[in-house]
């Protein structure tokens, strides 16, 4: 099930070992996001550091072993459906836009995000941690 990952999601997984990280290793899914998320991780790495209780080198682990299960997609890929995703997310959140060309652009199954915001768009199906977390138990 290919399904892009907002970076939130990301987030969530590097401070701590959740139902979220148990997810993101889960073989039912394939996780891809906007290569950008890179630059949204390190901007928050010394809060993520802090909130996870992690020193440098176990983040640094952690957060390779978390990208080695996503497929960072180049803008280049999704730049044909930024002006249709600009044009739906601008009253909802245009900082989401490229997560939604993203998942237009690959015909994704959904995005895994907890942001209701998108449930105001019809072009993306939102899946919340815990409907995957059960997609993943009923499926094993």
């Amino acid at each position: 099930m290919k399904m892009v990952i907002d970076s939130n999601r990301i987030m969530a997984g590097l401070i701590k070992d959740s139902q979220t990280r148990k997810i993101i290793f889960n073989e039912e899914f394939n996780f891809i996001a906007p290569d950008y998320v890179i630059t949204e991780i390190e901007k928050y790495r010394h809060y993520l550091i802090e909130k996870s209780k992690l020193t440098d080198r176990e983040f640094d682990i952690i957060l390779l072993s978390i990208l080695e299960r996503i497929e960072l997609i180049p803008s280049d890929v999704f730049i044909d459906h930024l002006e249709l995703a600009e044009e739906i997310m601008k009253d909802i959140d245009i900082k989401d836009t490229p997560f939604l060309a993203l998942g237009l652009a690959v015909k994704a199954s959904g995005i895994w995000t907890e942001d209701k915001d998108f449930d105001r768009q019809d072009k993306l199906k939102r899946f919340s941690t815990k409907e995957l977390f059960n997609i993943a138990n009923k499926n094993h």
